[in-house]
């Protein structure tokens, strides 16, 4: 292999001397645990007027081709002796480490192999250009081999004049730091120091002397990139109101102005499954819906979305408002629906109906009590049982698969105390 440790040491004063040090603080630097002890998904809340403006987790492939295509600018600013020039970013190893989240191959990464045998590293990856206010931060984990004697180091620059070219006039250096060889995936954030419209923003992977002849620099990866704060939102919400009939329920919300603004994603929590979820790690949030929108508009939009069939409970609502390149960000509806017990005793029609082979069956309980749903042939054979359990008293759904069974008229009965009540239903296959 390449040099000794010995070599290292010999050199270790000269390096210090070029700059390697990490003299340069971010604003925060926090061991965080790696990809097994992950925690889920930072949210957005909207309440504290938090927004998140750019987020990639670099799912792969991550070399600079299908970098380029998510909107980056890649440069190798560095010197190279060698053969053919290599991928000087590319997708993240597993043998080396695995990614923080995701597959374990979901992190983009570089290793002195971008300065051939000899030469100095200085690899740029620029991100889409962003409007972006004072205080704003980038962030980002980052991790070199467990115990790696041969350190590595990030430099994070904002440009605010735009410029797209390691050359490009305006660059300023947000902060240097030596990456973490430790095991874990460490989380680094620095401040952004001014307003600017198509800011650029940009980490550097710089290391002197590297390469398979040289000194310093081993292999770097880079996960969950974030640029967030609390400036310009690209959607500005007036009002975002819930409205409940039996178990349906109704979403409004008005947008004072857009600007690039590709759709709303509805998305619903269940109060009662939040506490084990979030034990687990889960992300308790799930789509039920999306709102197409038209991009920018400077006048007042109104929206709906109608989220029908729940049963009896506490539930959650928050928009996920995605732009065209994909960006988020999330507004909450800031109080908890409440999906209560019905009045009367009721049996839904099936849906959809004709069905193949699977359909729902919605019910509603007014008192609790032991409930049978079954299904028979057209002769009044009893065919399938669907339910026969003790339910409390509540809204509810059913879903029947009727792979097993042959193409006919089927009818569904539920008995529950005193009541029952019988529909038709048609499966074709």
């Amino acid at each position: 292999m390449k040099r000794s440790f010995y070599c290292f040491l010999a050199f270790l004063i000269l390096g210090i001397v070029l700059g390697l040090s990490n003299n340069d603080n971010p604003l925060t630097k926090t061991n965080l645990a790696s990809k097994n002890n992950s925690t889920s998904q930072v949210e957005v809340d909207n309440n504290n007027n938090n927004s998140l403006y750019y987020i990639d987790e670099f799912p792969a492939p991550n070399d600079t081709a299908a970098l380029k295509l998510r909107g980056y600018l890649v440069y190798k600013n560095g010197t190279y002796t060698g053969g053919s020039l290599p991928n000087f970013w590319f997708t993240g190893r597993p043998t080396r480490f695995p990614a923080f989240n995701g597959a374990d191959s979901d992190y983009v990464a570089s290793d002195i192999i971008s300065a051939g045998y000899e030469g100095n590293i200085d690899n740029w990856l620029v991100l889409p250009s962003l409007d972006v206010v004072a205080l704003d931060s980038i962030c980002f984990r980052s991790r070199s081999p467990l115990a790696s004697v041969f350190r590595d180091s990030i430099r994070v620059m904002f440009n605010p004049l735009g410029g797209t070219l390691p050359s490009s006039p305006g660059w300023i250096e947000l902060g240097r730091f030596r990456v973490n060889n430790a095991g874990v995936w460490e989380l680094s954030s620095f401040v952004i120091p001014s307003s600017a419209l198509s800011a650029r923003l940009a980490i550097r992977y710089s290391v002197v002397r590297s390469g398979l002849n040289g000194i310093y620099g081993d292999y770097i990866g880079i996960d969950e990139l974030r640029v967030e704060g609390q400036g310009v939102l690209p959607v500005d919400i007036a009002s975002f109101t819930s409205v409940i009939t039996n178990n349906n329920v109704t979403l409004n919300w008005t947008t004072a102005t857009e600007t690039n603004n590709s759709g709303f994603d509805i998305e619903r929590r269940d109060a009662r499954r939040e506490t084990l979820a979030s034990r687990s790690g889960q992300d308790v949030w799930s789509k039920v819906g999306f709102v197409e929108c038209n991009g920018t508009s400077t006048t007042s939009q109104n929206y709906s979305y109608n989220d029908r069939g729940l049963n009896s409970g506490k539930y959650n609502y928050r928009l996920k408002q995605i732009d065209f390149n994909g960006n988020f960000e999330y507004f909450n509806l800031s109080n908890e629906v409440v999906i209560g017990v019905p009045r009367n005793f009721e049996l839904s029609q099936n849906y959809p109906n004709p069905f193949n082979p699977s359909t729902r069956i919605d019910y509603q309980l007014p008192n609790d009590g032991n409930v049978n749903i079954s299904v028979y042939g057209n002769s009044g054979k009893e065919v399938m049982t669907i339910l026969n359990k003790f339910k409390t008293a509540g809204y509810y759904s059913v879903y029947l698969n009727a792979s097993s069974l042959s193409s006919g008229i089927y009818f569904y009965k539920i008995t529950f105390d005193n009541f029952s009540s019988v529909r038709k239903m048609m499966l074709l296959k």
